[in-house]
């Protein structure tokens, strides 16, 4: 089974991957890796979660642009 790596680009404000983490948790979808980039405007998250398909469809119905790799 290959992994799937969710990537999305968050605004460097507080709280803003707080949000992320309590969507996905609220909906039973757990983080199992987490690696953020940042600079001083934007942060890429590039995220694997225990369902990814579940998670690209909760986080595009909470209008975010995931990126699959």
């Amino acid at each position: 089974m290959a992994i799937k790596q969710l990537s999305i680009s968050l605004e460097n404000i507080p709280g803003a991957l707080s949000n992320i983490s309590q969507i996905l948790g609220k909906e039973g979808v757990n983080i199992r890796s987490i690696s953020v980039a940042d600079t001083a405007d934007i942060s890429t998250v590039r995220f694997v979660v225990d369902d990814p398909m579940k998670a690209i469809n909760i986080l595009k119905a909470n209008n975010y642009n995931v990126r699959v790799k």
